[in-house]
């Protein structure tokens, strides 16, 4: 049996999400002038930033893209963000020569403190071509090195995503009950396969009671 950890993809679309204080800034993109501030910048090629009516800024992904064009392209944003994102690549839908199906398309949001011993729920609205994983990604200060180094990871995986619809997801994790000197987290958006566009919304991490961690675990067998 696997630990609350790694439960997936919890559908409450008649529970109230909301009601605690988002631990993640800016969970709502909107924030910002061009970009969402506390989130990585959006490449242009592979993710975006951008506006729908009656929802605002949301991010999107496309995994379509050729995997050659977007490492490419990886190195050249990362070296220099302001310049023009280049023009996409014709490839075949199916390809497996897509970024979609190698490495993937991610977004992080930036560090938040993590308390030892809370529980927390993290929830997105979702919807896409696929499947995709929002992780939580823990980390700890090396002892000797003195940098945060990776030390847990959880995910949340919609397993009844629509591709156009727009719905919420969320689970309960505890980066410190087995990993007690995880100090830091944050969240990643992840799209890959299949090849298509993947929409991120309303990204939220709030500290739960141990009584509704509980209940979270207790309707793991109510997923979608």
């Amino acid at each position: 049996m696997r630990s609350p950890c790694f439960l997936i993809g919890f559908l409450f679309s008649a529970v109230p999400l909301f009601a605690g204080e988002n631990l993640i800034p800016n969970g709502t993109f909107d924030e910002g002038a061009e970009t969402a501030a506390h989130w990585e910048r959006a490449d242009g090629l592979t993710s975006f930033f951008e506006t729908e009516p009656g929802r605002g800024r949301i991010v999107r992904m496309d995994t379509c893209v050729d995997r050659d064009q977007a490492l490419e392209w990886a190195k050249a944003f990362k070296a220099d963000p302001t310049l023009k994102p280049p023009a996409k690549k014709p490839i075949a839908p199916t390809s497996y020569g897509s970024i979609g199906g190698n490495e993937g398309v991610m977004l992080d949001s930036e560090l938040i403190d993590c308390t030892p011993g809370q529980n927390y729920k993290l929830t997105v609205d979702f919807k896409g071509d696929g499947k995709p994983f929002v992780w939580i990604k823990g980390f700890l200060m090396h002892p000797t090195r003195k940098i945060l180094v990776d030390g847990y990871q959880t995910r949340l995986e919609p397993l009844s995503p629509s591709k156009t619809e727009w719905r919420t997801f969320s689970i309960g994790f505890n980066p410190t009950a087995k990993s007690p000197r995880i100090t830091k987290m944050k969240v990643r958006l992840y799209a890959y396969w299949p090849n298509g566009l993947y929409y991120f919304d309303n990204v939220r991490v709030e500290a739960i009671t141990p009584q509704e961690m509980a209940e979270r675990v207790a309707h793991r067998s109510d997923v979608k």
